[in-house]
């Protein structure tokens, strides 16, 4: 029985070729990944697509190409309700540069998600965390040494986009709404939000990622490990989050 949260990493660039996932995808699917101007960009959304179908057909024991979705009222996608007697697994996707970060999970609500950190150019995160971020985030932001502004910010970042996207409900939560822990390193523990637990990953070097775990999951929830192994030959590498116990709350 899974009783974890189970998150996979997907390096997209070295992943088998675009072809063999993009004979999985929906109409829907395809017509979105022709919508990218750049070659590289289709295909890490192929790659990213078709590795999500390929796991969940593991899971629920069907073929990727048979995996159907459904969205909710704001476009979260979900299995179809066909797929409910199998597992009742939830899911939620980010890709960002070459890496997808891929949250599965029986019985909670999850979302993730993932930014790349390396060879961005100059940017004035201090205007954007003024927009988007609360006044008590912008105050501990403020206090960041400048060398590490830059990862705080996104672990800031990726942990309110997590919740949010787990949330499932689209702008409707306001990113200034809430607060979430400033930091530069992964959590050793769990932070609540809520009825929510979030965790901070660093799902590879130049990456920092953040995991949202609803309710149900996190009453069991007190540490987050990952561990990075060599995999099936469809996927090329995976983390797996376990999470047992409770969590300490954010503002």
């Amino acid at each position: 029985m899974m009783d974890a949260v189970q998150c996979w990493c997907v390096r997209l660039d070295v992943a088998p070729p675009p072809e063999t996932y993009y004979a999985t995808l929906s109409d829907d699917e395809r017509n979105r990944s022709a919508g990218f101007r750049f070659e590289r960009d289709r295909r890490r959304f192929v790659v990213a697509h078709g590795a999500l179908r390929d796991l969940l057909g593991r899971y629920v024991g069907t073929d990727p190409g048979q995996i159907r979705f459904v969205c909710n009222a704001f476009g979260k996608p979900e299995l179809h309700p066909e797929f409910g007697g199998r597992g009742g697994l939830k899911f939620n996707l980010s890709h960002s540069g070459d890496l997808a970060l891929i949250a599965i999970a029986r019985d909670a609500w999850v979302g993730v998600d993932v930014e790349c950190i390396e060879r961005r150019g100059e940017s004035n995160y201090a205007d954007v965390a003024r927009s988007f971020f609360s006044a008590s985030e912008v105050d501990a932001l403020s206090r960041v040494p400048s060398d590490l502004y830059a990862k705080a910010f996104f672990n800031c970042w990726t942990m309110k986009e997590a919740y949010v996207k787990g949330r499932g409900e689209g702008l409707t939560i306001p990113l200034t709404s809430f607060s979430v822990p400033i930091t530069t390193d992964p959590a050793p523990a769990p932070v609540r939000c809520g009825r929510w637990s979030l965790f901070t990953l660093q799902p590879a070097p130049g990456y920092v990622g953040a995991l949202a775990v609803s309710a149900r999951m996190s009453r069991r929830s007190s540490s987050c490990c990952a561990r990075i192994a060599a995999i099936t030959r469809s996927i090329n590498a995976w983390a797996v989050c376990r999470v047992r116990g409770s969590a300490r709350n954010s503002a």
